[in-house]
């Protein structure tokens, strides 16, 4: 005991006295506590981590008391809903510029060597551009399938789930990939801890798509852009795999995130090309893009192929039912010198921008033949050319007999409401032409409806719809009007209807079996209108 008691006066404080000394009484007394306390919590961390380590470790079966993230879920769209979601929420300025304000492309490269690298495991296409792209994609696609090889394909957005966006063989399989995303799902707790919370949905869902092409051991993965190219999280495939690099049609959306101008816009785009490794770019009705965009894919080296020419031209429209189509007579020439004819092709996909889209594709596919990187007969150009399917380009819907016909479209810019209202003249001349329009926030509004009225609409409609699932990034069908009257052109101003059904119904009680009505703005347009219709609601596309 005296030993103790010496030890103790070692660590004793100054005798006080008075006040003090009574205060150091009470806090003697408390000591005891506070040790406990820090004792008790102390306790609790090290069971936490205990707890952690083993519902890492466990197998998928043990994993029912994991946390709410990890539980096994029913459907990926669940098990992603708390990353950081940009297409919710909207994205950050500068975010897909190559400055300290874009992503970090460095978190996306340590997910994927989590992950093994799968995307070095296949050969690959990737496709950026403004308008045009997805359509393209699918072109390829399809084309490539026809041709028997197994393809991947990576797009974006969806419209129902967001399995969707990533297929083998035009298919997409939501258990498979919910079995594959809790299998890796070790890989992604330990990344979003490393990353502080700033992995995001789109990166996740990215890396996700790779390993599930190298599962499914494709020949060759296409992959859309998100966001710009250069610093979009898809932009990590490597050049020794890469088949071909193709760019759009190119204008300007997104321009916070871009960086604001064309110039930062078509940077962007072209952050896809690699150094010495082909480049196919669709040509821009504005030159000046075109030289931009040229200049910009020398600067880094890459290979710009421009020796294959593909035409196309236009025979007629075919419509039965719900069934639209358009017939086209394709000829393709290498260096000058024609090479072959495809006469009669019978395509889904309408309007004078379409036939662009499969000029483009057929340059792609027959440079690949050319180089014996891929073998392609002509009747796979054709098989593949007609039963290509990209949802939410002018979709018809057939109404009541004596109604009018329904047209859902993606459209969402300037540019592409262009595009819309040529393939509106082009397939419907003489036809009246009644508008609903919902959009995202982060559009060229005033741009956009401007150019919907250069289709001489009876009646544009205001409304507005939920945006990837939500309203964070909905437009207030006044705020659209607002819009429009700045411009001051002189025209009716829309009418506001804030409910979508409501504004899509009034639309069609008010038009005639020789009226179209068109429901566009937003890709998430062919949603709204298969339920409000009541067709094919909750199918997948």
């Amino acid at each position: 005991m005296l030993s103790i008691q010496r030890h103790r006066s070692l660590f004793a404080r100054p005798s006080l006295s008075g006040k003090r000394a009574a205060q150091a009484t009470s806090s003697q007394r408390a000591a005891p506590r506070l040790r406990l306390a820090r004792r008790m919590r102390s306790a609790c961390a090290r069971a936490c981590r205990t707890l952690r380590h083993r519902l890492l470790t466990r197998s998928d079966e043990h994993r029912a008391v994991a946390p709410r993230w990890w539980r096994a879920v029913t459907t990926v769209d669940e098990s992603l809903r708390d990353f950081v979601n940009h297409e919710k929420s909207g994205v950050p300025r500068g975010a897909g510029t190559d400055t300290t304000d874009g992503f970090d492309l460095g978190r996306m490269h340590r997910l994927l060597r989590d992950f093994d690298d799968p995307h070095r495991a296949y050969n690959t296409i990737h496709v950026s551009g403004t308008k045009g792209k997805g359509t393209t994609l699918s072109l390829l696609a399809s084309v490539l399938r026809a041709a028997g090889l197994k393809v991947g394909t990576y797009k974006s957005p969806h419209v129902y789930s967001v399995t969707e966006r990533i297929r083998v063989d035009g298919q997409h399989a939501p258990d498979e990939l919910s079995s594959l995303l809790r299998g890796l799902e070790r890989e992604i707790k330990s990344a979003q801890a490393r990353e502080r919370g700033h992995l995001s949905y789109f990166e996740v869902l990215t890396a996700l798509a790779f390993a599930y092409f190298k599962k499914a051991k494709v020949d060759l993965a296409l992959v859309e852009v998100g966001l710009g190219g250069t610093r979009d999280a898809t932009n990590v495939l490597h050049a020794h795999n890469l088949e071909a690099a193709v760019i759009t049609h190119i204008g300007e959306e997104h321009l916070d995130a871009l960086g604001g101008s064309i110039e930062t816009i078509v940077e962007a785009k072209a952050g896809i090309a690699h150094k010495r490794r082909p480049v196919f770019y669709a040509p821009n009705a504005n030159n000046r893009v075109t030289e931009l965009l040229e200049d910009e894919l020398r600067a880094r080296g890459a290979t710009l192929v421009d020796d294959v020419k593909v035409t196309s031209r236009l025979i007629g429209y075919d419509k039965e039912g719900a069934t639209l189509s358009q017939r086209v007579d394709v000829d393709i020439e290498v260096d000058g010198d024609a090479t072959v004819r495809i006469p009669d092709i019978r395509v889904s996909l309408v309007g004078p921008h379409q036939r662009e889209n499969i000029e483009l594709a057929l340059r792609v596919l027959w440079w690949l033949r050319s180089q014996r990187s891929i073998g392609i007969a002509i009747d796979d150009i054709r098989t593949g050319l007609e039963t290509t399917e990209s949802p939410g380009n002018f979709e018809l819907f057939t109404a009541e007999t004596g109604g009018p016909t329904v047209i859902a479209d993606g459209a969402h810019t300037r540019g592409s409401a262009e595009a819309l209202v040529k393939t509106i003249k082009e397939v419907y001349a003489g036809h009246k032409i009644s508008f609903v329009v919902g959009m995202a926030d982060d559009k060229d509004h005033s741009g956009f409806l401007s150019e919907l009225y250069e289709a001489n609409p009876i009646s544009v409609v205001c409304t507005q719809m939920e945006v990837a699932g939500g309203s964070a990034r909905t437009t207030e069908a006044k705020a659209l009007v607002d819009a429009y009257r700045r411009l001051s052109t002189g025209n009716e101003l829309p009418r506001v209807v804030d409910d979508f059904k409501v504004a899509l119904d009034e639309a069609m009680s008010a038009a005639d079996s020789d009226t179209v009505v068109v429901v566009t703005g937003s890709l998430y347009t062919l949603r709204a209108v298969r339920e409000a219709l009541g067709k094919n609601v909750g199918k997948e596309t």
